[in-house]
């Protein structure tokens, strides 16, 4: 075949020849087709900034449980959607910017990732992204530099590269989700998200609209650990999923099997755990190679044609049971800590101990540590056997191993109910003092007695010494401006709270107090900071700490650290009002199930709110303290933080010593000034005296 003959370049640029060969054959050259794992084995870098014990090269032999995950999370990969159900610290999010990564430099395309806040949103741009950006060569290279007046630049919060951009926002901002649209979409601990943002609707699903100029092309990556069971958005996604779980050799006989929390010896001074199938004792040293040979197992429930995988399996067996298909699911990997190579089976046993026997904590170590949700448990005590099982100690009196007072005021409509709890450590608590004031809360004579359990009442402890009140609070659910004035006109106590329970899971104890106005008449007389009190985790912490009053002493005659305390001043109508809540399911917005507490029906609650509302003033008290100002208070108070571990019946005896001389004087009893008598009128002037 004959060729017309080039006109030759002209002189000038006969030099330029190659380099414009070799820029049309970088051109022509077809993407790599990489799979995240590659790109991140051959491309990424860790950086020191971003807290990471192995700064440096990526290595996926250090987390070779990420590989899988990674490989479907890759652009190429047919899925449509992929659920991280996992523990914390165990390097899910490092996958997640590993895709950003890989999509950077070599599958250019329209990024969102979702914060639960714009807050987490700042610091996750701070502390992985950035630092991951500015630590790899190949995306720092892609990815315009951040200039303030460069509006072609990247920001804080956009990304721009060549053929795609990277935006980040945060779940509780509607306009942040309305102003995005991507192919893929990274969901950062996604159980955190409001259920209703700006009463918009479910951010997800705000977010998911963002995606419909890619359906079929669209990816969207869900990471999160776990939340509260019912209301669970991880656990719901995963449910949907194929439903991975991390199969592991057994180093003596070879069986693979998914490693189960009841199977670790937690009382060894190294945790071991013993093998499902032969009861081989395995210890930690083992899980590196263990986790090299693994196997991520589809484990949904399937039928007879294609049965859910069993817990043992055969090494000969493996790979069919890997080959699984996943009967058109999307890719769902489970991982717990102790399946991390990052932590050691015996710290996660110390969490595991430190957790006992306190309920926050023991929520935190299943939702953290074990990556599942949590389900409280919400039936409420017998109040039968809660009466049989009152513990006989000193009425009005502090026990040794306490080491400060709370109390609360419920606020009824003709009568006031007030309580007084004392508090050890982990929240220990003792029922020494409660009583009804008689009377309409309008007006003013009616709360007068409340005054002098206030400031005029104390509570002897083991030494004779008198204590009194740290924090009271009082519930303005009722009769709101009535309580509003109270406290108002007390303010300069300092202890007195006015409180606001509130609904919902992982809400503060005591959260941030809003400034309130006060009312007489229809005028405004002042202001009043309120306090919102996170009821819903108390009440799991009560019931939890009743059930341990009901459980009795263990064999060496010790109650349990955080045991609830009630004594003979209780009749059976006390402990029905004190159980008087449960747990129930019901359907939230969009779709959503959530636990909610309820109270039963036909029954009183006052008990129940009061002992609350105390445990929150308790946790106002307790949760800011360090170590150091634990023993500070306990030499103080002369009850050592290890009292309440020994016989409780010897702690409440009073000791063969004699008071104390010179006990302090109660403090000055706050006084009402000539402004606030002219508002209150001659009918309630008594009221502050």
């Amino acid at each position: 075949m004959l060729t017309r003959p080039q006109p030759p370049l002209p002189k000038g640029l006969a030099p330029a020849k190659p380099i414009v060969f070799r820029a049309i054959a970088r051109g022509l050259k077809p993407r790599p087709r990489r799979t995240t794992a590659e790109w991140a084995a051959a491309e990424r870098y860790v950086s020191a900034e971003s807290g990471s014990p192995f700064p440096g090269k990526w290595s996926n032999d250090l987390t070779p449980h990420l590989v899988e995950p990674m490989e479907c999370c890759t652009l190429s990969h047919p899925a449509r959607s992929v659920v991280f159900k996992k523990c914390h610290q165990a390097g899910w999010s490092e996958a997640g910017l590993n895709l950003i990564g890989s999509i950077i430099v070599d599958d250019p395309a329209p990024i969102v990732v979702v914060l639960p806040t714009i807050d987490d949103m700042k610091k996750y741009v701070k502390i992985k992204l950035q630092p991951m950006i500015d630590g790899t060569p190949t995306v720092a290279a892609k990815v315009r530099e951040q200039k303030s007046r460069d509006e072609d630049g990247s920001t804080t919060t956009f990304k721009k590269f060549q053929g795609g951009y990277l935006q980040l926002t945060g779940a509780n901002a509607s306009s942040g989700l309305k102003m995005i649209t991507g192919r893929v979409a990274i969901l950062e601990e996604v159980t955190e998200y409001t259920a209703d943002v700006d009463n918009q609707g479910d951010p997800v699903e705000l977010i998911k609209k963002r995606l419909t100029t890619w359906e079929g092309y669209e990816k969207i990556i869900y990471i999160s650990t776990p939340g509260e069971k019912g209301s669970c958005r991880i656990s719901a996604a995963y449910e949907l999923s194929d439903q991975r779980v991390l199969y592991l050799p057994c180093p003596q006989c070879g069986v693979y099997q998914p490693l189960k929390w009841e199977r670790f010896d937690k009382d060894a001074v190294e945790p071991t755990y013993a093998c499902a199938a032969h009861g081989c004792v395995i210890i930690h040293m083992s899980l590196r190679s263990m986790l090299r040979a693994a196997a991520w197992i589809k484990t949904y429930p399937g039928d007879e044609a294609n049965p859910k995988p069993p817990e043992t399996i055969e090494p000969a067996e493996i790979t069919t049971w890997r080959n699984r298909t996943s009967a058109g699911r999307e890719p769902g990997f489970f991982f717990p800590a102790y399946n991390s190579p990052l932590m050691s089976w015996a710290a996660i046993v110390r969490t595991w101990r430190e957790a006992k026997g306190t309920v926050a904590k023991e929520k935190d170590f299943v939702r953290q540590v074990l990556a599942e949700a949590w389900e409280d448990k919400g039936e409420a005590p017998d109040h039968e056997k809660l009466f049989e099982k009152r513990v006989p100690y000193e009425w009005r009196r502090v026990p040794k191993g306490a080491l400060f007072l709370t109390g609360a005021c419920d606020v009824q409509g003709n009568r006031l109910e007030w309580a007084v709890y004392a508090w050890g450590p982990a929240f220990t608590s003792w029922l020494i003092d409660k009583g009804v004031i008689e009377g309409d809360p309008e007006k003013a004579e009616t709360w007068k007695p409340l005054d002098e359990v206030l400031f005029e009442r104390s509570w002897a402890d083991a030494f004779g010494r008198p204590w009194k009140l740290d924090a009271f609070g009082v519930d303005s659910g009722a009769y709101t401006q009535c309580v509003y004035r109270y406290v108002r006109h007390r303010a300069s106590w300092g202890k007195l709270f006015a409180l606001d329970g509130r609904k919902g899971w992982r809400l503060p104890a005591i959260g941030t107090a809003t400034k309130q106005d006060v009312d007489y008449q229809g005028k405004k007389i002042g202001t009043i900071m309120l306090f919102p009190v996170g009821g819903w985790d108390l009440k799991s912490e009560l019931y939890s700490a009743l059930r341990k009053m009901v459980k009795g002493r263990d064999a060496d005659g010790h109650y349990e650290t955080g045991t609830a305390f009630y004594g003979d001043a209780c009749d059976l109508t006390f402990f029905e009002q004190l159980t008087a809540e449960q747990l129930v399911l019901r359907k939230g917005r969009y779709g959503l199930e959530e636990q909610a507490w309820k109270v039963t029906l036909g029954k009183r609650n006052e008990q129940h709110d009061l002992a609350v509302y105390a445990r929150a003033l308790a946790h106002h008290i307790g949760d800011s303290m360090s170590p150091e100002q634990w023993a500070a208070l306990a030499a103080d108070r002369g009850a050592k933080p290890e009292d309440v571990q020994r016989d409780m019946a010897a702690l409440w005896s009073t000791p063969a010593v004699p008071p104390l001389p010179g006990p302090p004087a109660p403090p000055e009893r706050p006084q009402a000034d000539n402004q606030d008598n002219n508002w209150l009128g001659d009918r309630a002037k008594n009221w502050l005296n």
